[in-house]
């Protein structure tokens, strides 16, 4: 997530279609279809939880030149930062590509940590790496065999899925000063938690995971320690091989889906909603809002495509993401 990039402004909220008048404080200014003229910012968003849009009638977008491998995250100078399997490159909406950090292995996934740099899971290296805003890499912590999903949760502790220990695969915390980590949560045989994104409340985990189609939440201390066991959130989530999930302002998850090269949302209630379906290879891995500045809008998720010339899509779904109403990483 982009720390605090949408936190400051004011946005107007609309119920069943009508604008209500009202501001939320934290929103911001948050996305629009058009940059404004003077400091490419989009311009407020108006958008109606009851009135989503459905199946087949969400504007998908394959760009033209932002390049991505498995994961993206978005700068604050209106840049896409994703990989090609083993450099980092910044891409512009219009499809400029310049490289940014070469020479490392297989990335996965990326995230901003609460002073800005990034922190991206090396799997070639199976290791937690730090990256400056000048491109100067360094290393938070190795033995992390299998890393994937990379999120910052909401005490800048950074949490880590698919890590293989022993005949298990696990979810790790680890300290991106000191390079500690534990065991956060371990899943039953047969099912890796792959990524993990907080309620706003940060009551709650929801993890997507390979193995058995299921969506799976966590109940959460005031530590962010799980406390009892994993439930299931929401079954029958794709087939199997779940690559990202994601949180938005009212409430939906969003789950891409490698084994059915399809995008899923999940209401509140933990119904499963069959959002958008592609061909094989034509699917992203990973998701991330965007960051409403250089024309990527915060209404629509932007997925890398691994399989088809690490291109990257956009899905319009007229709803930003829940990290709109945080006020912490």
């Amino acid at each position: 997530m982009l720390p605090l990039l949408l936190a400051c402004a004011q946005a107007k909220l609309s119920v069943d279609g009508a604008d209500t008048g009202k501001d939320d404080p934290i929103l911001g200014d948050s996305a629009d279809t058009a940059d404004s003229a003077d400091t490419g910012e989009t311009d407020e968003l108006v958008y109606d939880c009851a009135a989503l849009p459905q199946l087949g009638d969400i504007e998908d977008n394959e760009l033209v030149g932002p390049r991505a491998y498995h994961d993206v995250i978005f700068d604050d100078a209106g840049n896409l930062l994703g990989t090609d399997g083993s450099s980092i490159l910044k891409s512009t909406y219009a499809g400029a590509v310049t490289p940014f950090v070469p020479g490392l292995g297989t990335v996965q996934g990326m995230a901003h940590l609460p002073d800005g740099d990034i922190v991206a899971a090396d799997d070639t290296q199976a290791a937690l790496l730090r990256i400056g805003a000048d491109g100067a890499v360094s290393t938070i912590a190795t033995g992390l065999s299998g890393a994937y999903g990379v999120t910052v949760g909401p005490d800048g502790m950074v949490y880590v899925g698919n890590i293989y220990n022993g005949g298990r695969v696990e979810m790790v915390r680890v300290d991106p000063t000191t390079g500690e980590s534990a065991t956060w949560l371990t899943m039953r045989a047969g099912e890796s938690p792959r990524m993990v994104v907080f309620s706003v409340d940060n009551t709650v985990g929801y993890i997507a995971t390979v193995g058995r189609m299921r969506v799976y939440a966590v109940d959460l201390d005031a530590d962010l320690n799980v406390v009892g066991d994993a439930r299931v959130y929401a079954d029958n989530v794709g087939a199997g091989w779940q690559d990202g999930i994601g949180l938005d302002a009212c409430g939906n998850l969003y789950v891409p889906d490698y084994s059915s090269s399809s995008m899923y949302r999940i209401t509140p209630d933990g119904t499963v909603e069959d959002l958008m379906r592609h061909r094989a290879g034509i699917y992203g891995h990973g998701l991330e809002w965007g960051s409403g500045i250089g024309g990527w809008r915060t209404d629509a998720i932007y997925l890398p495509q691994p399989y088809d010339g690490l291109t990257v899509r956009e899905l319009v779904i007229g709803v930003p993401s829940a990290d709109t109403l945080r006020t912490g990483p």
